[in-house]
C-alpha cells in the first residue's frame, strides 16, 4: 500500500459521483495520499516525525522551510489539502467540500504534490533539503 494507490482510489471516488459523501471521500483520500508520500520523502532524509497529529502540520511544515522550491510547492499544496481534508472529515455543515469539481481538484493536487517531490528526490534538490532539514533529525 502507497500514498499512490490512496490517490489513485480517490481520483475513481471523484469521477464515479456527484454525491457529498463521494466528494468528501475522495478529498480525504487524496490528502492521505499525498501526506503518506510526503512523509516517506521526509523521514528517508532521516527527519524525526511524531505518530500523533501534529504529524501532519510537521510534515507540510518542513516541506515549506526546506529552501527548496519544488519541496516549498508540495508544503503549500498540502497545507491547503490539509485543512480540506478536515473540513472532509469532521466538518458536515461545511458544504464547501461536497462539491464533485473541488474533490477532482483535489486529486490533481495530489498528483502534483507526487510529482514536486519526484523533483524533489532528485540531486542536487534531494541534498540542499537534506542539509537545511538537519536539525530535524
Amino acid at each position: 500500500m502507497t500514498g499512490d494507490d490512496f490517490i489513485a482510489l480517490a481520483g475513481w471516488i471523484a469521477a464515479s459521483g456527484k454525491d457529498a459523501a463521494r466528494c468528501r471521500s475522495a478529498i480525504s483520500r487524496a490528502y492521505y495520499g499525498a501526506f503518506h508520500l510526503a512523509l516517506d520523502f521526509i523521514e528517508g532524509l532521516g527527519c524525526t516525525i511524531h505518530r500523533n497529529a501534529s504529524a501532519h502540520v510537521q510534515v507540510y511544515r518542513l516541506l515549506k522551510a526546506s529552501g527548496q522550491s519544488p519541496a516549498a510547492e508540495a508544503g503549500a499544496l498540502l497545507e491547503a489539502m490539509h485543512h480540506d481534508r478536515i473540513n472532509a472529515d469532521y466538518r458536515l455543515k461545511n458544504a464547501t467540500v461536497e462539491s464533485q469539481s473541488v474533490a477532482k481538484l483535489r486529486v490533481e493536487m495530489a498528483a502534483r504534490i507526487h510529482s514536486a517531490l519526484k523533483d524533489c528526490r532528485a540531486e542536487p534538490i534531494r541534498s540542499a533539503i537534506e542539509k537545511e532539514l538537519q536539525s530535524e533529525r
